[in-house]
């Protein structure tokens, strides 16, 4: 027999077997093989592939196909089947024994002279006589020079199905050609195509089609039409596209099986992931008995997969729901291929599928289930539904808002605003529209609150909507009407509109008077309670009088805010607060915790704020490269949410981002954003504004601009009196303004700016601080005194977890040392430096700590020849990396494994640093790929 290899993708191990059932034939040993299968699985292939190899080898081939309307026709397929070959055969139907033996005459005739193949397509759709005849072939063929080839689609009905059994019960070969796998999808996508699909596209494919050779190749076919390539950017919308040859056979299939079954079919189809057996009935309007008759048929036919079919429990009379109102697993009636479910939709016409989206969402409401079940057939049908329907959208939207999509519960409430409302209704669908759309669309937000200000609402409910307004609005930068927006309304002077007034503070002098117009609550606990203690604390850390008690007034206010997107600026406030009184890794930690929490509700202007705070802690510990990707992620976010880049909240991130950027070295992206922020000549004089001012200042100081530089860190620092801001933990530009004023030759103000930035860091108390105001008190006075005060600035770093602080002032401290021809130490507090700054993921302090080093004659480090990644980790490091990577916090780690917080810093920093990730979420794939 021909072994060439076939045009067939997949279908090997059925070949085979067939190609053997052709050689025993060849020999007097024939035998029947029956390919039963399901619609679209490749039998008619099959066959016509067998027909081929067969006339090659010289058979004699007999071949038809079962036809539908034939069916009452006696020894119809007989007649087409021997009219080549014998035109009389089956021509005289009136004694049925007769001719029966007749065609088995004709047929051991034909076999006398070459071997034959007797190939029928369809054999449920033969007539009885033509049945019966079949079913006496495997019997005659056992000695015969006779092959026959059979295929069978199980589900549809047949003339006589006793004989049909019979049949198949003595056929000595059944196959069943599995579903094509991945490689053979994608071949035949290749040759319809002519290219290679993406991995992804093919796994999508796989999805939609079931693997049916048929809805690959049809669906291929309409891409090839459509000029759609196969890439992973249209994996989405695969299931979307319209395959007509594809619902043609279907439709055709679905007729032939019952006359119900194409109302069944669209009812599935409507009902999706909520159809069971009583829904669909009660949708197409069909007993539930006449419904379980035709799914299990459609099922055995490879359509639907029907409930009690292949391993599934099998129904109760009731038809099972779980607790939810959805069906039960083993109740659920589904397409076995997602894509006959778009084809079968595509050929309702339009009038009928929004009768009958309508009748299914009243079907969904009334056997229990959820509401955002009931809103999806409202979503697609046209306004107005029933008068339930928006109370059931609203549901369903704030059911999607609990789970975290908010997009999706912003298009279930604009549907809503479709149906015919009363007042009092249609503006609380605005109200919580614009709520919604605060998650991930600001302008659209403030356009839904607007609209809901001008309905007529209770007191408490009215004062709601304008704190959430005037709250964006100020995320917007729209300060002005913010404040007129909270004027006219006339709102209560409660901490909420404290902080609102806070936001609106276009100078130092009107955030005071902001601060100072905050009471607190008579309630104690609560919201109110914790937003005042956050506004407290801030003041307290402002004024940079008491680091204990500033840091008290955060923990409480933690304590008593909840966790909500209304209470995340405030929940912030603390977590910094908490960071500037010298608890940093606390304030990482429960920043961690917040962006997840933000990430949850997909909220993004809250999970930008968390990113960006998180940027400037984590830049506070020295980890420059996470708090840069969280900075860059934090602008990306407000911006998706279409925030403006130099106004309102953005011009904070900014700032922050710029800030990071300069102690990374990274000058020419620092300018770049500055200058696509498109700021106004002068920098207002606003909170963010004043932070945006003192970061270009630094930025224009290391970019070779002291003077530039100078000029905008004393204007900024001439601001900050006014905002009561004296404190160096929350701006340590006196420092910054020393060091560019030494740069201008200006020795006697950089002394007086870091004696007096010394003074307020001690009376703040952290380390941090009080080490960088040494440093910069350090390089001003020079000579022993700046040698001592460089000596005590390290000193005092190394109780800090201000790691890059600690190279820079080991820096300074190594060059001191130099000059005091102290070489020794001098090269070993440079070498201590660079490896610090490299830990830290820091080019420029480690470029300058290298060459002074060098300059001092000195080498660099070397690292261990060949290690790297996870082989370079020390004992300490793997074993840090690994804990933190089972989720451990800091402070867990240091309690395992009985070291300091500090410790463990810098473990995981020189982990990150050999590994080249930015944080511990990377560290699970990286330490299990190493």
């Amino acid at each position: 027999m021909e072994t060439a290899q076939s045009e067939l993708v997949g279908r090997g191990r059925e070949l085979s077997r067939i190609g053997a059932a052709l050689d025993g034939a060849a020999r007097g040993a024939g035998r029947v093989v029956v390919v039963r299968a399901g619609a679209g699985a490749g039998r008619t292939a099959l066959l016509l592939e067998t027909v081929r190899r067969a006339r090659g080898a010289g058979f004699t081939v007999l071949t038809a196909r079962g036809i539908a309307s034939e069916r009452e026709l006696p020894f119809g397929l007989t007649g087409r089947l021997f009219a080549p070959v014998a035109p009389g055969a089956g021509a005289d139907a009136s004694d049925q024994a007769a001719q029966l033996m007749a065609l088995h005459r004709e047929l051991a005739a034909l076999a006398a002279r070459a071997p034959v193949l007797v190939a029928v397509d369809d054999v449920q759709l033969l007539d009885r006589e033509s049945l019966r005849w079949l079913s006496a072939l495997p019997g005659r063929v056992d000695h015969a020079r006779i092959a026959v080839l059979l295929t069978l689609c199980p589900g549809e009905p047949c003339a006589d199905p006793a004989v049909l059994d019979e049949l198949l019960v003595d056929s000595a070969v059944e196959l069943r050609p599995a579903a094509l796998g991945a490689q053979e999808a994608a071949v035949l996508v290749e040759r319809c195509l002519g290219a290679a699909p993406d991995p992804a596209f093919t796994a999508a494919l796989l999805r939609v089609t079931g693997g049916s050779p048929l809805a690959v190749t049809e669906l291929a076919a309409a891409l090839r039409d459509a000029a759609v390539p196969p890439t992973a950017d249209v994996t989405d919308v695969l299931d979307e596209i319209a395959v007509p040859r594809l619902a043609a056979a279907v439709h055709a299939r679905l007729r032939r099986v019952s006359p119900h079954a194409l109302a069944v079919a669209r009812a599935v189809a409507v009902l999706g992931a909520e159809a069971d057996p009583d829904r669909v009935a009660a949708l197409c309007a069909a007993t539930p008995a006449v419904v379980r008759e035709v799914t299990a048929a459609l099922d055995a036919a490879g359509v639907l997969v029907a409930p009690g079919a292949r391993g599934a429990v099998a129904l109760d009379a009731a038809g099972a729901r779980d607790a939810a109102g959805l069906p039960a697993a083993d109740t659920a009636v589904a397409f076995a291929q997602p894509l006959v479910r778009g084809a079968v939709l595509g050929q309702v016409p339009y009038a009928e599928l929004q009768a009958l989206r309508a009748e299914a969402a009243r079907v969904l409401r009334e056997t229990g289930a959820p509401e955002e079940r009931v809103a999806r057939q409202l979503m697609d049908l046209a306004a107005p539904a029933q008068p339930w329907a928006p109370a059931t959208l609203r549901a369903a939207a704030a059911t999607a808002l609990t789970r975290g999509e908010p997009a999706a519960a912003t298009a279930v409430l604009t549907r809503a605003l479709d149906e015919p409302l009363a007042l009092p209704e249609r503006a609380a669908v605005l109200r919580e529209l614009g709520h919604t759309a605060a998650h991930h669309d600001l302008p659209a937000a403030v356009a839904h609150l607007t609209a809901a200000t001008r309905f007529p609402a209770p007191p408490e409910q009215q004062a709601g909507v304008v704190r959430e307004l005037a709250e964006v609005l100020l995320t917007l930068g729209r300060r002005d009407e913010a404040a007129e927006l909270l004027r006219g309304a006339g709102a209560p002077g409660g901490t909420a509109e404290a902080e609102l007034w806070l936001g609106c503070a276009a100078s130092g002098a009107a955030a005071a008077d902001a601060l100072a117009g905050s009471r607190r609550p008579d309630t104690k606990g609560g919201a109110d309670e914790g937003r005042y203690l956050s506004l407290v604390a801030l003041r307290t850390a402002w004024a940079g009088r008491s680091r204990s008690r500033a840091a008290a007034q955060a923990e409480q206010a933690l304590g008593a805010l909840p966790v909500t997107p209304a209470t995340m600026a405030s929940v912030l406030r603390a977590v910094l607060v908490l960071g500037q009184a010298g608890r940093v890794e606390d304030a990482v930690e429960r920043c961690d915790a917040l962006v997840k929490q933000a990430a949850r509700w997909d909220h993004r202007p809250c999970l930008a704020a968390a990113r960006s705070l998180r940027a400037t802690l984590t830049h506070r510990l020295g980890r420059l490269p996470a708090a840069a990707e969280d900075a860059r992620a934090a602008l990306a976010l407000l911006a998706g949410c279409g925030a403006p880049p130099g106004d309102g909240t953005a011009v904070e991130y900014l700032a922050r981002l710029v800030d990071i950027l300069v102690d990374a070295g990274e000058y020419t992206e620092a300018a770049a954003l500055l200058a696509r922020a498109d700021l106004p000549g002068e920098i207002p004089a606003t909170w963010a504004g004043t932070a945006l001012l003192l970061a270009r200042g630094r930025l224009r100081a290391a970019a070779g601009q002291p003077a530039e530089g100078v000029r905008d860190l004393l204007t900024a620092g001439g601001r900050l009196p006014s905002w009561t801001v004296d404190n160096p933990a929350v701006s340590a530009w006196r420092a910054d303004a020393a060091a560019a004023l030494l740069h201008l030759g200006e020795t006697n103000e950089a002394r007086r700016q870091a004696a007096e930035t010394v003074e307020l860091a001690r009376q703040w108390g952290t380390p941090g601080p009080l080490g960088v105001a040494l440093r910069a008190l350090g390089r001003a006075l020079g000579g022993s005194e700046g040698l001592a005060a460089l000596e005590k600035s390290v000193s005092v770093l190394e109780r800090s977890p201000a790691r890059l602080e600690l190279a820079r002032s080991l820096t300074e401290y190594g060059v001191a040392l130099g000059r005091a021809k102290r070489a020794v130490p001098a090269r070993r507090a440079l070498r201590a430096a660079l490896e610090l700054a490299q830990s830290c993921g820091c080019e420029e302090p480690a470029r300058r700590a290298r060459i002074e080093l060098s300059a001092s004659g000195g080498r660099p480090p070397k690292s261990v020849p060949g290690a790297e990644g996870v082989a370079a980790l020390t004992a300490a490091e793997l074993r840090t990396a690994t804990l933190a990577a089972e989720g451990r916090t800091n402070r867990e780690l240091a309690e395992h494994l009985l070291v300091g917080l500090r410790t463990v810093e810098v473990h995981l920093t020189n982990a990150y640093r050999k590994l080249g990730i930015d944080g511990r979420e990377q560290l699970p794939g990286v330490l299990r790929g190493g």
